[in-house]
């Protein structure tokens, strides 16, 4: 389509900016949610490759279907709560947006724990939403294309504002200009900046051959500058009330900065900005991205999450219909260790001990909630560590926990953790006998060179003392030399040193 031109971004365009979002919250693992339709199902490869480039999986892809029913929006949102992924993208249209929203906030999606991401396509056009949908999406996260506000713009909404409340008089003037509406503005007066440049009044017209039962498309004429006109709409760039107006690329519009907001009650807050640049930050400057002070680590502002938390949610939950993790517990001949009994009014295994205690701890630290029940080892018939471990081989248990020594037979079956004591274990290493019975050890720290040159320098020490001794008439340097010279002169090299 070569008279194509699109004066809007494209919705790949977006991708990267959400991609960010979730590096800098630490989510490993999101769920794609969109409408069966060429709108929803467009956005898919890019925001899967933009994840990839991040590690980041997409284990499941609910895909809604265009004309679903509030029946089939349950069923859809069931599915997802059954699964252990907290994070969702929501790429769909507005109403069916809504929608799913009103349903989630019913089945209690909106609680804590849980994190959303909407795309731009509803985003941008937040303020027009209906006030209880908003309300019931408290707590979602957006990513919206980013106007930057001027006189002009404050003139042309109040304009615009006058003009709507004249046409809708029994609508709520809460109806704002969105971003949608200022790319259509754009659009106009750059088609009318290029028709006015090219002139139309000189255009020849080529009408069409009449068909029957044609329609009105069928029966327009051709303009003959239209190729002409094409490019003068191309090549204009103007500053718009959308931003830079600019399709030189691709013949279509593109986008540079992307607002982050968060919904909270029946409004919304910006929380940062995104660009290719400087990725994401809380604060634009004329100037680009300023950064004062110490930033956090995803450099956004604080963020209301869903059910009103101020914490970030971990991405990950195991749901409560899912499978809890067998934990099996054997009371140790040392009870400081692990000590386990059988309460038999709660039906549950109780347990305590420093074991019970390093495992519970760890599992603290965990990233993600770990749901697990301890089952006790039965001792009465099979009481040794060998069948216990052997249960886990079995898959009786998922794990065990309990006093037990790392031995190879066992190893063979299951595999163990680090040993929270100390093993034992001792190193075993080869010793030079010679060199310790050698008498001469004391020689070994310097080489041969190095005693060779230390015994010159003493030598030459020596002379140079006795020389100096006996010039100054020292009356034990005088007569024949003797041991009793050399000791001196060895004495006073020593004093001298």
């Amino acid at each position: 389509m070569p008279y194509f031109v699109r004066a809007t971004p494209d919705d790949s365009a977006q991708v990267n900016s959400i991609a960010s979002l979730i590096q800098a919250y630490g989510w490993r693992e999101v769920v794609a949610v969109y409408d069966d339709t060429d709108y929803g199902r467009g956005i898919v490869p890019y925001l899967t490759d933009a994840l990839q480039k991040i590690d980041v999986r997409v284990p499941y892809r609910s895909v809604i279907p265009s004309l679903a029913t509030s029946e089939t929006i349950i069923k859809k949102l069931n599915e997802l709560m059954a699964m252990q992924t907290r994070v969702f993208i929501v790429h769909m249209s507005s109403t069916m947006t809504s929608l799913l929203f009103m349903k989630a906030k019913e089945l209690g999606m909106m609680n804590q724990g849980f994190a959303w991401i909407t795309t731009s396509g509803v985003a941008n056009i937040m303020d027009t939403l209906n006030p209880r949908v908003i309300e019931a999406m408290s707590g979602v996260l957006g990513v919206r294309y980013h106007v930057s506000r001027s006189q002009e713009l404050d003139n042309l909404s109040k304009r615009w504002n006058k003009m709507y409340l004249q046409d809708n008089p029994d609508e709520s003037p809460s109806n704002k200009l969105s971003i949608v509406g200022l790319w259509g503005y754009d659009a106009i007066w750059a088609l009318a900046r290029a028709a006015e440049k090219v002139g139309v009044s000189n255009t020849t017209n080529n009408p069409l051959l009449s068909i029957k039962n044609s329609t009105c498309l069928e029966s327009m004429t051709i303009s003959t500058k239209g190729r002409e006109l094409l490019k003068t709409i191309v090549q204009n760039k103007f500053k718009g009330f959308s931003g830079e107006f600019d399709l030189t690329y691709k013949k279509q519009h593109k986008a540079y900065v992307f607002q982050i907001i968060n919904v909270v009650g029946r409004g919304w807050r910006e929380i940062g900005f995104w660009t290719v640049k400087s990725g994401l930050s809380r604060q634009l400057k004329q100037d680009g991205f300023k950064k004062t002070g110490q930033q956090p680590m995803h450099d956004l502002n604080p963020v209301i999450w869903p059910g009103e938390s101020t914490k970030i949610p971990m991405g990950w939950e195991i749901p409560a219909v899912g499978k809890k993790l067998r934990v099996g517990v054997r009371s140790s001949k040392i009870p400081e260790f692990i000590k386990t009994y059988k309460d038999p009014v709660k039906n549950a295994t109780i347990v305590s001990g420093l074991t019970i205690d390093i495992f519970e701890e760890a599992v603290k630290r965990l990233p993600f909630p770990l749901s697990y029940e301890y089952l006790e080892f039965d001792t009465t018939d099979t009481g040794s560590y060998n069948d216990f471990v052997y249960h886990v081989y079995l898959q009786e248990y998922d794990i065990a926990v309990a006093d037990i020594t790392i031995r190879y037979n066992r190893s063979l079956y299951v595999d163990f953790t680090v040993p929270y004591t100390e093993s034992g274990v001792g190193m075993i290493v080869p010793v030079k006998e010679n060199v310790m019975k050698d008498v001469w050890l004391f020689l070994k720290p310097l080489s041969t060179e190095m005693w060779i040159g230390s015994i010159i320098l003493f030598m030459y020490t020596g002379v140079v003392v006795w020389l100096l001794e006996y010039l100054n008439g020292n009356e034990h340097v005088h007569g024949p030399f003797s041991l009793k010279q050399l000791a001196t002169t060895i004495f006073t090299i020593f004093e001298e040193s």
